[in-house]
Formats: structure tokens, C-alpha cells, sequence
């Protein structure tokens, strides 16, 4: 893939647009798919389109940014339903657990889309930083050709292994480690200040201790103890991420008795709290206690 190749980019959310803007910015002209009008946000190398069909017009590249699976699959097949070129090139970064890919992987055989599973790790922050991590399954050779365009909005790519679904293993076992973080360490920070402990003091000492961890490092010391509580990630994407996770722990016969427990609190918090910020959790927590 050259520099100056056009991608169409699905999906211009809190992960989609800067993602797009990246593109943009190192030299990509990007032709954005949002359906939605309210959204189109102007930026010089940035065209707005409303499907798919206008975006093929100018390339046949393109990268999902969408909510779960159901979104992909529905996309991929009005896709299917397309006069299409002789390739095209599917790189989706969406979190949509490893039997929807599995699936995708039927529903796309025989035709000429090209799907490489690639989702990404960081968030909205890391997003519009260009710092995410992105890991790819499929073929390598795919991988290698799109390698130059994920590097514009990642700082770490990794290529996973050959099936598709494989990418997803490994993102949604990361998401369950991060949602366990963060609220086990919401717990245990909570019960320090009921001892009168400072929260900035105690995250300064766990992040050269033990106890480091994603929550500690980075969202309770950005997100809660500056009263922001605006990662840009919902506690309902959280817990569908999770429950992926779970759903295929169960899949394989294995019990998942830390990750049903996860799983059960996120849920409450999400059924109270729907479209919250994750890091609403801390507060969600500090009620249960």
C-alpha cells in the first residue's frame, strides 16, 4: 500500500474519526462512512460519504470501526449485495469476539473481499494519539500489505496468526484483564480511603509496587481523581466486550467462575447505568460497598 492510496474508513465514532485523522494526517485521503450527517466533522483530507457504495467509488480499502459484531456483519453483507472491484481489502478493528469472526470468515468465502481481523487496544486517548495497538489475524501477506496504513494510528502492531477469530482471542481476554483491573482496583482504593488515604498517594505507590495495572497507571489517576469520569469507553461496550470473553470461555467447556463474576457486576452497574462511562465503576463501587 502506498502513502497516497484512498481508504474508506466505517464507522466515525469515538475510535473511527481519529483513526481517520491519522490517516489523513501522514498523507491518506480518506473517504469517511457515516450515515449520520450530524457527525461529518470538516477536515481537510477527510470526504464524507453515506455508504459504502460512494466510498468504493474512490478505493478498495476499507477500515471498520464499529460497535460489535451485529454492525459488521450487517455492513459486510449489504457489502456482498455491491457491484464490487476484483479486490477488496477489509481491515476491521472492531471488538466482536473470535466466533463472529469465525463466521465472517464463511460468509465472506468465494468472494473477493480480502478480511483481515485487527483490533485495536488503547482507547479514545491512545486513538487520537496514534499510539494504539493493533493485532491482526489472517494472512500475513494482507498484514503486510496494509502494515504502512495501521501504522499511522498505532505505536504497536502485531500479527497474531494465521485464522481469523485469533485477534479477537487475544483482544477480548485483554478486555477482561482491563475490566477486571479497574474494578478490583476501584475496591481496593476505595478501602484505602476509608482508612484516609490519599488516591492520587496510593496510585503513585502501586505504579512502583505490585499491584500496577492498567486501572492504576492511567483511568482512576486521569479519569477519577481529576473528576473527569470521560474515557470515551462505555460501561455497555465494556461489559458486551467481557461477556464475549465469558461466552467463549463457556464455548470451549471451561467454567469461567472469575470471569462470571465480572461479568455479573459489570452488568448490574451497566443494567443501572446504561452508555455510562467505564469509569463510572469507581462510584458504582463505592455504593455497593
Amino acid at each position: 500500500m502506498t502513502e497516497r492510496n484512498s481508504i474508506g474508513v466505517v464507522g466515525l465514532g469515538n475510535m473511527g474519526l481519529p483513526i481517520a485523522l491519522n490517516l489523513v494526517k501522514e498523507g491518506y485521503p480518506v473517504a469517511g462512512v457515516e450515515i449520520d450527517q450530524d457527525r461529518w466533522e470538516p477536515a481537510e483530507g477527510l470526504t464524507y460519504v453515506a455508504d459504502a457504495a460512494a466510498a468504493l467509488a474512490t478505493t478498495d480499502t476499507l477500515l471498520l470501526s464499529l460497535p460489535d459484531g451485529k454492525g459488521v456483519q450487517g455492513f459486510l453483507s449489504e457489502l456482498l449485495e455491491l457491484s464490487l472491484p476484483d479486490t477488496v481489502t477489509v481491515i476491521d478493528t472492531s471488538t466482536i469476539g473470535p466466533k463472529t469472526s469465525q463466521a465472517i470468515s464463511q460468509q465472506l468465502a468465494g468472494s473477493s473481499i480480502r478480511y483481515l481481523d485487527s483490533p485495536v487496544s488503547g482507547g479514545v486517548r491512545g486513538a487520537k494519539a496514534g499510539t494504539l495497538a493493533v493485532m491482526c489475524a489472517g494472512s500475513r501477506a494482507l498484514y503486510d500489505q496494509v502494515q504502512p496504513a495501521l501504522a499511522t494510528f498505532t505505536a504497536n502492531q502485531f500479527f497474531i496468526g494465521p485464522e481469523l477469530g485469533q485477534a479477537q482471542v487475544l483482544k477480548i481476554l485483554n478486555n477482561f484483564l482491563s475490566a477486571t483491573a479497574l474494578a478490583a482496583s476501584s475496591e481496593a482504593l476505595l478501602f484505602g480511603q476509608a482508612h484516609g488515604l490519599d488516591l492520587t498517594d496510593m496510585c503513585d505507590v502501586i505504579n512502583v509496587s505490585t499491584g500496577m495495572n492498567t486501572a492504576t497507571l492511567d483511568k482512576i489517576p486521569r479519569q477519577v481523581a481529576s473528576g473527569e469520569y470521560n474515557a470515551g469507553f462505555t460501561n455497555s461496550l465494556m461489559y458486551k466486550d467481557i461477556s464475549l470473553y465469558l461466552d467463549s470461555c463457556q464455548e470451549l467447556g471451561k467454567p469461567g467462575r472469575i470471569s462470571q463474576t465480572i461479568v455479573d457486576f459489570w452488568g448490574a452497574f451497566t443494567a443501572l447505568s446504561p452508555q455510562s462511562d467505564a469509569t463510572n465503576i469507581f462510584r458504582y463501587v463505592d455504593q455497593t460497598l
